[in-house]
């Protein structure tokens, strides 16, 4: 008798199916998933060989449209009410602020908000462009 040779075989968990089921769910949500833009308005800001990526703390977003429009984040704003905004900035010592110019804006548009920001004392501004 044979009976110590027969040994029954232990149950094993197959896992090829179940990493084959999550490399199909991960790439499902990759490709699915939608990033949010910087470009809250729409603007197509001027290249430039120099550019370089700074970021540390969330900078306030200024737009300024081809058309003379000036948007505070992605909220719209007249002049007077983007120099509050800016001098509401102001208190911070950390304060710093992104400009995105359209690349067909008059100059005098971008200017403005330069203008403001010097006046309220903030430190940190950048003006955000392509690369090319």
């Amino acid at each position: 008798m044979d009976i110590l040779a027969r040994r029954r075989r232990r149950a094993e968990v197959n896992i090829v199916p179940l990493v084959d089921v999550l490399t199909v769910l991960i790439f499902f949500f990759l490709l699915t998933m939608q990033f949010k833009s910087i470009y809250a308005v729409d603007i197509t800001p001027p290249k430039m060989d120099s550019s370089s990526a700074q970021s540390k703390a969330r900078p306030a977003v200024i737009s300024v449209t081809k058309d003379g429009r000036y948007f505070f984040g992605d909220k719209a704003v007249t002049l007077a009410q983007l120099k509050s905004e800016i001098e509401g900035l102001s208190v911070s010592p950390d304060a710093s602020v992104v400009l995105l110019a359209d690349q067909e804006a008059m100059l005098q548009y971008a200017t403005n908000v330069i203008d403001l920001i010097k006046l309220s004392k903030i430190r940190k501004l950048s003006l955000q462009t392509l690369g090319k």
